[in-house]
């Protein structure tokens, strides 16, 4: 598992510290215990990585996810609304981060209107 996650983090990031910054820690050093294989993912990193679009489950297992296709190639229905409600499930996630992401810069802009006003 820890070999399969230095591979994924070399792929995706090319280091520890880029998937560090991508997923909002300090430092690389977080995820030194997880790339050793001295922790497993739990819940909150698990959901940070896949944020970012890193195939926990991959890491976990090592089976990738794959595209739900018939066994010619083709789309079928079912398949079809597999991937759909995939992508909505995705959009939703989406969503929901650009709320809290609002509601920081709304935060960060009271913060510095207080600012400019004790300044005065």
């Amino acid at each position: 598992m820890a070999e399969r996650f230095r591979q994924v983090i070399k792929d995706q990031f090319g280091t520890q510290i880029a998937l560090a910054r991508a997923i909002g820690v300090k430092d690389g050093s977080y995820l030194t215990p997880y790339v050793t294989g001295r922790s497993m993912i739990g819940g909150i990193l698990r959901k940070k990585l896949e944020g970012v679009g890193i195939d926990v489950d991959y890491i976990m297992t090592g089976r990738k996810q794959e595209l739900l296709l018939g066994e010619d190639g083709q789309d079928d229905s079912d398949s079809n609304d597999v991937i759909c409600e995939q992508c909505a499930s995705k959009l939703m996630d989406i969503q929901s981060k650009l709320v809290e992401l609002n509601a920081a810069v709304l935060e960060v802009n009271k913060m510095v209107a207080h600012l400019k006003k004790s300044l005065r």
